[in-house]
């Protein structure tokens, strides 16, 4: 049985499913903000009482790798590397982005034909988005009016929590866009999961790192009390 975590966005999500693609039980919240330090062990906690399972019984766990949100990845990638220290078990890491494109053709079976005509769309701030480029590289690509012009005519399907604001950007496009706002869920990391773990792709614990693609860049730290004003 593998345990499946997804932090790469605001939402938060976790799933048991086997080795064979079979899934058991899910979980998700998603709010404004990120919640995944205050909520994740509670939903990994209830997704085990629910289903009647027991940590025990798990053969891996499976974290989203990224790209995505710093904190969402650190968080997900520290707890799953926890649990595997903890219970001695293998790390695996699939693909957010693989996520999304299995929840399209989900959601529109007409692409399963043409899986890569499903587009990723992670919101990575402004007008940039982590998606696929034309060979399947994730990227963080800029949405203007030569985005993914290899795609030529035709139905294709932007997805992901960046897909909405892509919609003006995209008018006059070859592609005939359809646009699914939406965030990956763990239980979509499942198919490329289980491929990982018949393949025994399997990370190190100690060394791995999430895939965060864009380098950091810190904010303005907040200060509500006020006090770096005053040492001014």
């Amino acid at each position: 049985m593998i345990l499946l975590i997804e932090t790469s966005t605001l939402n938060c999500s976790v799933a048991l499913g086997q080795p064979d693609g079979t899934l058991l039980d899910a979980r998700a919240e998603s709010s404004g903000q990120y919640l995944h330090a205050e909520r994740l062990h509670v939903l990994i906690d209830d997704l085990f009482s629910s289903s009647g399972q027991h940590p025990k019984q798990l053969t891996a766990v499976a974290v989203g790798r990224g790209p995505g949100s710093f904190t969402g990845l650190r968080i997900g990638v520290s707890t799953a590397k926890g649990i595997c220290t903890g219970l001695n078990l293998p790390l695996l890491a699939p693909c957010p982005l693989k996520a999304l494109r299995h929840q399209g053709i989900k959601a529109h079976p007409s692409f399963a034909e043409q899986p890569e005509r499903v587009i990723p769309a992670m919101d990575a701030r402004r007008m940039e988005l982590y998606t696929f480029d034309e060979i399947g590289k994730p990227v963080a690509a800029i949405v203007d009016s030569g985005f993914r012009s290899d795609l030529g005519a035709g139905p294709a399907l932007l997805i992901g929590d960046g897909a909405e604001k892509c919609q003006q950007a995209l008018e006059g496009h070859p592609a005939q866009w359809r646009f699914l706002q939406t965030h990956p869920t763990a239980a979509d990391l499942l198919p490329e999961a289980a491929a990982l773990w018949a393949a025994r792709t399997i990370e190190n614990v100690a060394d791995f790192e999430p895939f965060y693609l864009k380098d950091f860049i810190p904010g303005k730290p907040k200060d509500p009390l006020g006090l770096r004003a005053s040492n001014t």
